[in-house]
């Protein structure tokens, strides 16, 4: 199978713009991005095998000894919340309607994953180690003190954490048949079968580090990416005036001539263009996958936590907005809508190709092993989690006699299963715009979990009633309104407010008219 680069008339398209590199066969291409995401596995893999001497209990496998400093635990919550849809799926919405999708891709990255430290790392890390948890279903549990808050907020992760971690090897898949138009089976089996080795190996020890390692890679080569790319095309003037030569609207900041529902309501009506900061707020406090990476963190000084935040940030938040947000703009300019034709992959295209065109074999080698990475990253997140929500949450929860060797044999097998998953998805029929399939899960969790756990780490007035008729409504309703966005009922702003609105109301009236946690549980959650 031949890389669609080797088509004479997509060629010839990309021959008119001089300063693109066109590599004369995608062979030499394939061969340096394999080379490439090999040594970051095997970076991966390394750490894993150094991991494995770390632990000896079920509990040191689940977190760790909590002695995580800020700069790894900055860098790991980065890659969290970097997936392939931040990596790659957002410069396809920019690619795909222009300058009016950075409020969705761009412009609130720069905030980004910050709400979450600045709400939830010191708690996350306090309440973790007073109560004894080690998974954030556990926490929440013994935080209102119930088994069903615990069984239920576990179910609800696995069934948001499954649809999430279905688009990120989309983004990683996408990449690899641009560099090289082989079956993607062969180098996406590979990631998943490297990243379940190193999680095997260390548990969340590795998964801690390698992820570490895969955010600062991630966000260089995102930066180096914008920037290089942007001076090639001479300059923010030049970008503008090559948008505009197209479509007049690409350079617009709202579009209101595109439908007011459906899936790009967020780009053309002011509600919508409100509702996304709202969504990345929300989204980076209330993803579990991010809040998680505070659970072995150690004991944070006042200086500690200014290096986590500085550390966080100089992943996730400018190179990132750049590979978001203005990448997409660089890549339509260059390539015009010819991507937006070529099948399942199209727009999610835009990132990789800008990588392939402005740099040659070598930037497109060291995109391809850093969009592996994002990708690679958040899903192993996703997966120790849906992995321990059903061991220590449920397994080892209602069957507690049951031993540490068969639960960490058990979550093995697991961690396996959940990364086939996603394989499964992406190699049979991966999501048609993976921006827009991501952003579903995202504003589900992000609602639903935000209340949930950094409301109620505040908040003493919460009750377990309340959280239940939370993620009963953020669960059940994500569902129906992703199908009326699919429809074209409502677009995903509204869906935001829908779900934000009924969320509140569930957990706030439910924990107003049911009784409160015992005193002595909350002393120890709210020590004075």
């Amino acid at each position: 199978m031949s890389s669609f680069l080797a088509n004479p008339q997509f060629l010839a398209i990309l021959a008119e713009q001089k300063y693109l590199a066109v590599p004369k066969a995608s062979t030499a291409s394939g061969v340096w991005a394999a080379i490439a995401v090999v040594l970051m596995l095997l970076v991966s893999l390394s750490i894993g095998i150094w991991a494995r001497r770390q632990w000896a209990t079920f509990d040191e496998y689940m977190v760790g000894h909590r002695t995580f400093g800020p700069v790894a635990t900055g860098a790991a919550v980065a890659a969290a919340y970097l997936s392939g849809w931040a990596y790659c799926g957002s410069a396809g919405v920019v690619y795909k309607v222009g300058w009016s999708g950075m409020w969705f891709a761009g412009v609130f990255t720069l905030v980004g994953i910050m709400p979450c430290i600045w709400f939830t790392a010191r708690r996350t890390r306090e309440l973790s180690a007073t109560l004894g948890a080690t998974t954030l279903p556990e926490l929440i549990g013994r935080r209102f003190e119930s088994k069903a808050v615990q069984t239920i907020v576990g179910l609800s992760m696995l069934f948001f954490l499954t649809l999430y971690s279905i688009g990120q090897l989309k983004a990683a898949g996408a990449t690899w048949y641009v560099v090289t138009g082989f079956p993607i089976w062969i180098c996406l089996l590979l990631a998943v079968f490297i990243t379940w080795l190193y999680m095997m190996l260390g548990g969340y020890t590795s998964t801690q580090m390698a992820m570490a390692f895969q955010g600062a890679f991630l966000g260089a080569v995102g930066l180096v990416l914008g920037v290089w790319a942007m001076i090639k095309i001479g300059g923010p003037a030049a970008l503008n005036a090559k948008l505009a030569a197209q479509n007049p609207a690409l350079v617009k900041l709202i579009r209101p001539e595109l439908p007011h529902v459906g899936k790009l309501a967020l780009f053309s009506t002011y509600s919508g263009i409100i509702a996304a900061p709202v969504i990345f707020f929300t989204m980076a406090i209330g993803f579990p996958h991010n809040v998680s990476r505070f659970l072995g963190m150690k004991k944070l000084t006042s200086r500690d936590f200014w290096i986590l935040c500085i550390s966080a940030f100089c992943v996730a938040g400018i190179p990132i907005m750049i590979d978001c947000g203005w990448n997409g703009n660089l890549s339509r300019a260059l390539f015009g809508p010819q991507l937006l034709k070529i099948k399942p992959w199209g727009a999610d295209l835009a990132n990789p190709m800008l990588a392939w065109g402005v740099g040659g074999i070598p930037l497109v080698s060291f995109y391809t092993a850093a969009l592996m990475a994002a990708a690679l990253s958040t899903l192993s997140a996703m997966v120790f989690i849906m992995s321990g929500n059903i061991v220590r949450d449920l397994i080892k929860l209602w069957w507690p006699q049951t031993s540490d060797k068969a639960a960490i044999a058990t979550l093995r097998v697991l961690f396996a299963v959940f990364l086939l998953i996603p394989f499964v998805f992406t190699y049979l029929k991966p999501p048609p715009l993976l921006a827009i399939f991501m952003g579903f899960a995202a504003i589900g969790l992000g609602a639903t979990y935000f209340f949930v756990t950094a409301i109620s780490y505040y908040w003493k007035g919460a009750t377990k009633w309340g959280v239940i008729a939370c993620v009963v409504y953020g669960t059940i309703g994500t569902g129906y309104t992703a199908i009326q966005v699919a429809h074209k009922k409502i677009g995903m702003g509204t869906m935001e407010w829908y779900m934000l609105a009924g969320c509140a109301i569930c957990y706030f009236v439910g924990s107003w008219i049911t009784r409160k946690p015992s005193e002595e549980t909350l002393a120890k959650c709210f020590p004075e």
